[in-house]
């Protein structure tokens, strides 16, 4: 499982802060733009229970769970090259 944080502390060290930031703010910027609609993007065949954002202009997808209406929870950020498994149980906690 990785965190937002974890990607941005890596695109610092291996590219510098003004791209870590870039980075950071694409991110952020769609997985927020998801709350008011997070039926709009697919199910998850991975994560049960979660949905699968692509991050346009990155090689990540963001593994989503609503929590409360239309309030949303990352459940994991994966870059695409990992090799992803068939599926994950996830504490529901």
């Amino acid at each position: 499982m990785h965190s937002i944080a974890e990607i941005i502390f890596y695109y610092e060290l291996e590219a510098g802060r003004r791209v870590a930031d870039a980075v950071e703010k694409r991110l952020l910027e769609q997985i927020e733009a998801i709350d008011p609609y997070p039926m709009s993007i697919p199910e998850s065949d991975i994560y049960p229970g979660t949905r699968k954002l692509v991050i346009s202009k990155l090689p990540y997808l963001a593994f989503i769970r609503q929590i409360d209406g239309p309030l949303c929870e990352v459940i994991d950020v994966v870059h695409t090259s990992r090799k992803l498994p068939k599926k994950v149980i996830v504490d529901s906690a």
